[in-house]
């Protein structure tokens, strides 16, 4: 069987276009897959230095070592806590105390004058 120039000239011709139009979207599929490929390397190399070490201690020590001074720290300011309770009351005895010296001065100072109105 042989095909007629025509239609062999019209096949070659589609095949070309059709493989023109692959190419074509192979090429902007490879395009897009290569900045898809560079956003994320960006990403990554900004994620990277992100974390990255780049003092002399290692990250995890420094976190354990921040959380025992805070643990250290919270455990001082419960103490405080304690003691400045411990003075309020101390500090509520005191005035108590005073307000019965003032109460006792006064009635001592009331016997006083009674005692010095009637020997006048």
């Amino acid at each position: 069987m042989t095909i007629e120039p025509n239609v062999q000239v019209a096949l070659i011709s589609a095949g070309g276009t059709i493989t023109v139009a692959l190419v074509g979207v192979l090429v902007e599929l490879v395009r897009r897959q290569g900045r898809a490929i560079s956003e994320v390397r960006e990403h990554t190399e900004e994620a990277r230095h992100q974390v990255a070490n780049t003092h002399e201690t290692n990250l995890r020590d420094d976190v354990d070592r921040v959380l025992d001074g805070m643990e250290r720290l919270l455990d001082g300011q419960a103490r405080h806590d304690e003691a400045l309770s411990r003075h309020g009351e101390e500090i509520g005895a005191v005035r108590r105390d005073i307000a019965h010296e003032r109460a006792e001065r006064l009635a001592v100072a009331e016997r006083l004058d009674n005692h010095l109105t009637a020997t006048n």
